[in-house]
């Protein structure tokens, strides 16, 4: 009983995938309009980042024309030789301080690493302050008016 069950299944299904191969190889047909149509509602595929960055990236090609040349290069090496290159600015804050003639810190000049903007802080250590007053620096001063 079992092999005649297995038989037969295996005959259906046999059939049914002959029957399916048949309706299946015929392509469907479509009229020239619906053709047309289906062309003009199809959309252009969207760019990827990599595509836009790109496009983006060819805007900022280097330009032969502004290349440094070989008299550029060596005016730079002599001006370097006697000194005259200008001074590289440091990424971090400076801080100068100014002594006067008895080597005493009067103020720093602070110079931070991102404005490259100096500012003077005074130092009053010299100088009596008010009872439980232990700051000795003054205000900063960030704009210097000199006439």
């Amino acid at each position: 009983m079992r092999k005649t069950l297995i038989a037969l299944t295996l005959g259906c299904a046999l059939i049914a995938t002959q029957a399916l191969a048949q309706t299946v190889g015929a392509p469907p047909q479509i009229s020239e309009q619906d053709a047309r149509s289906a062309r003009q509602s199809v959309q252009p595929a969207k760019q990827s980042n990599y595509d836009r960055l790109t496009e983006r990236a060819k805007a900022y090609e280097v330009n032969p024309d502004l290349a440094p040349t070989e008299a550029d290069y060596a005016k730079a090496r002599k001006d370097r030789a006697e000194g005259r290159a200008p001074k590289k600015r440091a990424q971090g804050t400076e801080i100068e301080t100014v002594r006067d003639q008895d080597n005493r810190v009067t103020e720093y000049i602070v110079t931070p690493g991102s404005t490259h903007i100096p500012y003077t802080v005074e130092n009053r250590a010299d100088r009596p302050t008010d009872p439980g007053d232990k700051d000795t620096l003054g205000t900063p001063k960030f704009i210097n008016f000199g006439f």
